[in-house]
């Protein structure tokens, strides 16, 4: 006796069915909380991708403010320990955010990303998870770095304007996360992806107001240095933990968080989509 069984739509696995809209954001919520919960657990078995965030905030804070902070705060005329802090913020998250280009460089070459591809899942979700991994991871470097300043004399106007200087510095180091993810899903190789992040991260970081005033650089640089984007969020992170109206500046921070998730975010997932 021969038996038949009919197949119907209904009885065919929501992976064949070509899912609704709805149920694919879903899934890549999903899959985007399974490799956000990867880099977490990766963060604890290997905490020098913490510290490494820390350290560079830390040398950058104790070398400027006790090597030169005594004449860049004397020619400036500010109390230099309370301008440097809030762009020691800034230049922390950044150094944070090159955890994205260098982690999924790694993941690459070594072949995880590979796995990735052959499952299931949402491949939107393998780099958002990873850049909200660093951000997290940002906002503990961050923590740290802050509890270092205030045991050098630093204070802050209130806990609010420090917590809000600290979720903006974030929300900075979030937008360049997916500029590193664009470099990584681009050249794949963590050796080149880290010299290339130098090229982009110095000069920005340097010719900004994070270290100094734009008034204390030459003329024809200062209308750069007073437009780019670590200028402009040094500046707001810096009225932020001092009290001071932040309005504009925050517009325009975020305008430039704005254009770099907007031109790099597609830009990286279409690299990552075309990776062999």
């Amino acid at each position: 006796m021969t038996m038949t069984t009919t197949t119907t739509r209904d009885s065919l696995p929501d992976l064949i069915i070509d899912p609704s809209p709805g149920l694919r954001l879903r899934r890549a919520i999903q899959d985007t909380g399974s490799v956000l919960w990867r880099d977490v657990i990766r963060t604890t078995r290997q905490p020098e991708m913490l510290a490494f965030a820390v350290v560079m905030g830390v040398f950058f804070l104790v070398l400027f403010n006790y090597v030169f902070g005594g004449s860049i705060g004397a020619g400036a005329g500010v109390d230099y320990l309370t301008f440097l802090v809030p762009g020691v913020f800034v230049i922390t998250a950044l150094q944070g955010a090159q955890q994205t280009s260098l982690g999924l460089a790694a993941d690459l070459a070594e072949g995880v990303t590979d796995r990735f591809r052959s499952l299931p899942m949402s491949q939107l979700a393998v780099i958002t998870g990873r850049t909200i991994a660093d951000a997290m991871r940002n906002v503990a470097g961050l923590i740290l770095v802050a509890l270092l300043a205030l045991l050098m004399g630093y204070r802050f106007a209130s806990f609010g304007g420090a917590v809000a200087a600290i979720a903006l510095a974030t929300a900075v180091g979030y937008g360049f996360s997916w500029l590193g993810a664009a470099i990584a899903a681009k050249i794949r190789q963590p050796d080149m992806v880290g010299m290339l992040s130098m090229f982009w991260l110095f000069p920005l970081m340097l010719a900004s107001t994070a270290f100094s005033p734009a008034e204390t650089m030459p003329g024809w640089l200062q209308p750069f240095v007073k437009h780019q984007p670590i200028s402009v969020a040094s500046d707001a992170v810096r009225a932020l933990a001092g009290g001071a109206p932040a309005g504009n500046d925050i517009m325009l921070t975020a305008a430039w968080i704005a254009v770099l998730l907007i031109v790099f975010g597609p830009l990286s997932m279409r690299l990552y989509r075309k990776i062999d």
